[in-house]
């Protein structure tokens, strides 16, 4: 049976301030395909609605009396996608622990409004192929700083302990997991895992050259070089056509 596309993206409005959901209203109105299911002040509301209603996502609010956005989210796991607006920044690093498909910091301005249901929209998106495409876009931090990174401007991912590195042309950042659970989500005609703590684009590869007892070293255009294990470099010789 075919997917449909959604006719309309259906929201639940998450924050203990009813001015702040009256302005998300506001906000919200400009597009034709937004439906807003209901609003709830609370933690424990939020949950309950969710599980009657099945909203597409939540507009969620961090700080709240009792349950607050974060514990929202923890309880909802991966069953919801969370869009986190609040006037703390602060909490934007936990809210990518979450795995937020979105975060913004209050007063919403439009244009990011507009940005992240863009992103909803894409994700609700029917899916020919089972992998993320270089179009996809990750929540990733850097320090105290949050950014939005298209898939495909990732050249290099490493493991380092509980984080992965993703080496973009706007420097590193680090995303919560591991690469074993990452890389079943990447098109293997665009990744080649190297050893068994990196990974490499393949159109990001600019040199490769032969190292010691059979391995290869690679140079990304962005300029480090790298050591392939062995088993990966026969996987990049056949791959290559190299002798």
């Amino acid at each position: 049976m075919t997917m449909m596309k959604p006719s309309h993206l259906r929201l639940l409005l998450v924050d203990d301030e009813r001015l702040a959901r009256l302005e998300l209203r506001r906000l919200l109105a400009a597009h034709d395909d937004v439906e807003v299911l209901a609003e709830a002040s609370s933690g424990e509301e939020a949950l309950a609605l969710h599980a009657q209603l099945q909203p597409h996502a939540l507009l969620l609010d961090v700080q709240m009396p009792e349950q607050d956005g974060l514990a929202v989210a923890r309880a909802l796991n991966a069953e919801a996608r969370i869009i986190f607006c609040t006037a703390h920044a602060s909490f934007a690093v936990e809210a990518f622990d979450l795995n937020a498909l979105d975060y913004l910091v209050k007063p919403v301005a439009a244009e990011r409004l507009a940005q992240a249901l863009q992103r909803l929209r894409a994700e609700l998106e029917p899916r020919s192929s089972p992998y993320l495409s270089d179009e996809h876009r990750v929540l990733l931090r850097r320090g105290e700083q949050m950014a939005l990174i298209r898939l495909g401007d990732i050249a290099l991912i490493e493991s380092r302990d509980n984080y992965l590195e993703l080496h973009t042309p706007q420097g590193v950042f680090l995303l919560a997991g591991s690469l074993s659970r990452l890389l079943p989500r990447l098109d293997p005609q665009r990744y080649q895992q190297i050893n068994r703590q990196a990974l490499v684009r393949l159109d990001a590869i600019a040199r490769l050259q032969p190292g010691d007892d059979s391995s290869l070293q690679l140079q990304l255009h962005s300029g480090p070089w790298l050591t392939v294990s062995r088993r990966q470099s026969q996987a990049l010789r056949q791959r290559f056509s190299l002798g």
